[in-house]
């Protein structure tokens, strides 16, 4: 997306702003949000065509007939403008939890209990069959081929990448193609067998709360959101709470403790899909892993609580 702030999101958007500067809400990983009214946003995606968008709809239109205690987003209207997609959208209220928790409103123990409540709720949800026909991260077809299983999928998509990345992971990854064989087997094996949707990117910007620090909203699908195992939604979000933080592995096994506690989840399991994701996304921000989100991935392939896991 080249289009800069405001000038040609004024332009782009002033069908239902009227021609005023639209006040940018926030950016994700899939576009920006701008407001239109009290009640609705424009979201100007970076990618994505309206027949993904349209498949996108039907998607939030099934996640919010779920009995959440927050809101979803919701799509009510599909656009192409000078050839780019933009959403007419729910509008949906609070603060992110990241800001209240850098601006001492909520302490790091509330927004994990907030942070675990969240997933409890995704976890219980049930299979979101629409969720299947979604793709992830810049793939263009879904995640599933037909008749496959969560396992299979996601280990699929694993292969695609390391054959797709392998020159840049081969150096920074100890044992790839051993870690990589073990992967897919482990994938079948941890599986819990549970369905559920899956958020994909459950980092603390994209959960709202209010003034109480209860969760009023979750933003921001569609980086990795599907239909699977809900451990593994679990197991991703608690890797990137606190990503890059002094505390980062210490909040990521907390979590994971927390996890084991709640909802039953095991260990091991919770390691194999961190492995899957670091794998998986090692490269999804730079092709040639010059960032710091590649070194974060490779070192938990190398971690030894994750190799054990992979290995035994």
């Amino acid at each position: 997306m080249s289009f800069s702030h405001p000038t040609e999101a004024n332009r782009l958007l002033s069908q239902w702003t009227g021609g005023a500067d639209p006040r940018l809400l926030g950016q994700g990983m899939e576009g920006r949000v701008y407001e239109v009214d009290q009640d609705r946003v424009a979201k100007v995606w970076f990618s994505g065509s309206q027949a993904s968008l349209a498949r996108t709809q039907v998607f939030y239109a099934a996640l919010a007939r779920r009995a959440f205690e927050f809101a979803v987003p919701q799509i009510l209207e599909v656009h192409v403008v000078e050839k780019h997609c933009v959403t007419i959208e729910r509008r949906l209220t609070g603060s992110t939890m990241s800001d209240r928790l850098a601006a001492g409103h909520i302490g790091a123990s509330e927004a994990q209990s907030t942070f675990i409540d969240v997933l409890t709720q995704l976890a219980g949800s049930g299979p979101l069959p629409e969720a299947r026909s979604l793709s992830v991260m810049d793939e263009k077809a879904s995640l599933y081929e037909e008749g496959q299983q969560f396992p299979e999928a996601l280990g699929a998509l694993a292969e695609r990448r390391l054959t797709r990345f392998r020159p840049v992971l081969d150096p920074a990854v100890e044992n790839l193609d051993k870690k990589f064989d073990a992967l897919r087997a482990r994938l079948r094996e941890v599986d819990s067998g549970r369905r559920s949707v899956i958020h994909g990117d459950m980092v603390l910007p994209n959960i709202l709360v209010n003034d109480a620090g209860t969760p009023t909203a979750v933003i921001d699908w569609g980086f990795f959101t599907t239909e699977g195992d809900p451990v593994f939604d679990a197991a991703v979000a608690a890797s990137i709470f606190n990503m890059y933080g002094e505390q980062a592995l210490d909040t990521e096994l907390s979590l994971y403790a927390q996890l084991e506690e709640h909802l039953g989840y095991e260990r091991e399991a919770l390691l194999v899909y961190r492995a899957a994701y670091s794998l998986i996304t090692a490269n999804a921000y730079d092709v040639e892993g010059k960032d710091g989100h590649f070194g974060w991935c490779a070192a938990a392939l190398n971690r030894p609580d994750v190799v054990r896991a992979l290995l035994g």
